[in-house]
């Protein structure tokens, strides 16, 4: 359920009176700390309190406290008033009577009669230009009267227009195999296509399929900065039959839209992950689009796969799941070559246009010669040359601020987050460092502080930092930037997205959250500023990651008539992820890493069981750690199972909690309810939490 939907508990208490004094002594603390009084007053739970549901129970049961408990909603339907004709025999009375002193209102009468609308006060007096006493004084004798309507709160109240494309070969054919597989069994299909290749046109297909049977059907992104472009798709298509769902609408437009689908007023939801919950009748189809994301796996309990869920929703109801990608992730892949899923594979763009030329620039070369700026000169000659032919660029880093870390040039000392163990990062909007992970916020030393020396330099480069020296490099151009920083208002990504979109900016410089999906005709140039940033993660999928952004990347270049180039910065450029991407070579990159998979007993030949212990007291949490290890290393089959830890996480301190992780690889499901037993019964009590997730994107 949405937020602002579920109904909660409210609890309100009230101090007796002519309480025993014994029982004032025994629950005096709490008494004190609860503030109470004899009037009712609602209680605010506080974790850092220990006050628990059995305390108050007991102040309660012992005549100390009345306890009233009220279930409510934060978010309701929103009502206006409005007015409409009472009585059209006596109102028409009172028009021929035609008194002077009333000839006002009588005017105003008549103009509300012959229009037949019922408006709010505010719209009658605008579009009658009244005062609002004439239409108070009309209510007065009875002839208007007030209502109470619902108002819908329209998260998308802008008309969208996308009109239906003829269907090529390679789209029909990606249907008719689609539905070939669905009536012989298979509930899943992955369509792997290169990017431009047209898959939203087949989405669109199906779900008009779905539609004129009387199904319902969700269609997911990974990205909110995805939802402007796919629901003008939608909405132009189908019209009111779409609702959205997505963590940027308010908790009333996200009601609104909500009891909608479950009413059965709409048969489409677009939308991010938590869509695949949404309550839709006759529910057919579902489609993941850029099916290999992260964004899909929910880092917060409840830990869910997207996949999975869709999954399990579309065998519930005899529906089909598409899943579309042009960079598959390898376990999808995996599965469909196994059988396990349908495959349907296009390889060439619509209209036989080209994939992008992919140029790959070796920053140690530059370096060598002399080029100490984050733009290599092949970059920016191509940006210069775009601008001249009014052509639109995209640049690319994965990283947000101006710089990843300063540090002191005397001792080396690098300015750390106090709360967590990672460097803080340079915001030049806020002119303060600022922790990724927490979100405090610091003021810039003046001088080293552990040395005093006043060589503090900044380091590394972010997307604010890329932004000023392109301003630098290029001062005429129009400039706009899509990362966390610059999307957190509300339809910030729509303005931005469509502010490119009508090309009333040159350049576009953004996070992974322009790395997909954005369809821009104009754009004939992408610059990847540092492909490197995902390359040297501590985790096995750091390849597949990498080549996945590369070529996501790349194909937002050459989407329109024009052909597109692709400038790819790198200080590894003989990587076999960052080779095959620039040649948009998925089937040897695949080979290449299953194998590798293979070798390493890594999924999709494995499961990975990972938990995360987390405490303030970081001897307690080791001593902790070390008991468990021994517990569990008891109960494993070493055959089936290996266990790596209890050690310390990448990052081993966030918020001011210590973290440790102990990881079970190999034939780890029969293992889950077990560890959460040992767990749960080994940290009863004890302050220090724990996590469990099956096969988890993120270690560390």
């Amino acid at each position: 359920m949405p937020s602002g939907v579920n109904v909660k508990e409210n609890i309100y208490l009230k101090l007796k009176n002519n309480i025993d004094n014994a029982l004032l002594t025994k629950h005096g603390k709490l008494i004190k700390y609860l503030n109470l009084s004899s009037e009712y007053t609602k209680f605010k739970w506080d974790s850092k309190a220990g006050i628990t549901r059995t305390m108050l129970y007991n102040v309660e049961k012992d005549g100390v406290v009345e306890i009233k408990r009220q279930m409510e909603q934060s978010v309701n339907k929103k009502t206006t008033e409005i007015y409409r004709v009472s009585d059209y025999e006596k109102a028409n009375n009172f028009i021929k009577e035609g008194k002077k002193k009333y000839r006002r209102q009588i005017e105003i009468l008549s103009r509300i009669i012959d229009s037949g609308e019922n408006l709010t006060l505010g719209e009658l007096c605008k579009k009658h230009e009244c005062s609002s006493s004439v239409i108070k004084g009309l209510e007065l004798k009875g002839l208007l009267i007030k209502d109470l309507i619902e108002v819908y709160r329209n998260p998308a109240d802008k008309n969208y227009v996308f009109d239906k494309v003829e269907l090529t070969v390679d789209q029909k054919n990606a249907i008719d195999n689609i539905m070939h597989n669905f009536k012989n069994g298979k509930s899943v299909t992955l369509i792997h296509g290169v990017t431009s290749c047209g898959k939203t046109e087949i989405y669109l297909n199906l779900v008009e399929r779905v539609i004129k049977q009387g199904f319902g059907a969700i269609v997911m992104v990974p990205e909110i900065a995805l939802t402007p472009q796919t629901l003008e798709r939608f909405k132009g298509r189908f019209g009111e039959v779409v609702a959205i769902l997505h963590s940027k609408l308010s908790d009333g437009e996200r009601y609104d839209e909500w009891r909608r689908i479950k009413e059965g007023r709409v048969q489409v939801v677009v939308g991010a992950r938590s869509a695949v919950f949404a309550p839709v009748k006759k529910l057919k189809l579902i489609v993941i689009d850029e099916e290999h994301e992260y964004s899909y796996k929910s880092e917060v309990t409840p830990k869910y796969l997207t996949k999975e869920v869709a999954e399990f929703r579309a065998r519930s109801n005899n529906g089909l799941l598409i899943l579309g990608s042009a960079t598959p992730s390898i376990d999808s892949y995996y599965k469909a070559l196994s059988g396990e899923y349908g495959l349907v594979e296009i390889f060439k763009r619509i209209n036989n246009r080209k994939l992008p030329e992919v140029k790959t620039i070796n920053m140690c070369d530059e370096l060598k010669n002399g080029n100490k700026s984050v733009f290599s000169v092949e970059l920016l000659n191509s940006i210069k040359s775009n601008l001249e032919k009014k052509e639109q660029t995209i640049l690319f880093l994965n990283r947000r601020g101006h710089s990843t870390f300063i540090s002191c040039r005397s001792c080396g000392y690098v300015s750390k987050c106090t709360n967590c163990d990672v460097s803080l990062t340079y915001h030049v909007h806020s002119n303060k460092l600022m922790c990724h992970y927490c979100g405090f916020e610091y003021d810039i030393p003046k001088t080293c502080p552990k040395c005093g020396s006043k060589y503090i330099k900044y380091f590394g480069a972010g997307t604010e930092k890329i932004e000023m020296e392109i301003k630098n490099e290029f001062p005429m151009a129009k400039i706009l930037r899509m990362d966390m920083d610059t999307t957190r208002k509300k339809g910030a990504h729509e303005r931005i997205y469509n502010e490119f979109k009508d090309q009333n900016a040159d350049i576009l410089i953004g996070t992974q959250m322009i790395s997909k999906g954005m369809d821009f005709k104009n754009v004939t140039l992408v610059g990847v500023v540092a492909a490197d940033t995902t390359l040297n993660l501590p985790d096995f999928r750091a390849a597949e990651r990498t080549f996945q952004l590369l070529t996501q990347v790349s194909g937002r270049a050459g989407r329109g008539e024009i052909e597109g180039k692709v400038v790819v910065q790198t200080y590894d450029p003989d990587h076999y992820s960052i080779i095959l991407a620039s040649k948009h070579d998925y089937i040897n990159f695949y080979n290449k890493e299953i194998e590798l998979r293979r070798i390493l007993k890594n999924p999709p030949f494995s499961d990975i069981l990972y938990v995360t212990l987390t405490s303030e007291n970081e001897e307690q949490l080791i001593n902790t750690c070390m008991k468990i290890g021994r517990e569990i290393q008891n109960i494993i089959d070493k055959k089936m199972v290996e266990m790596l830890g209890p050690a310390p996480c990448n990052i081993a301190k966030i918020k001011n909690s210590y973290r440790w992780h102990i990881i079970l690889k190999g034939n780890a499901y029969p293992y889950y309810k077990k560890m959460d037993d040992i767990l749960h019964s080994m940290l009863n009590g004890n302050k220090v939490n724990y996590s469990i997730d099956m096969n988890p994107f993120n270690i560390g």
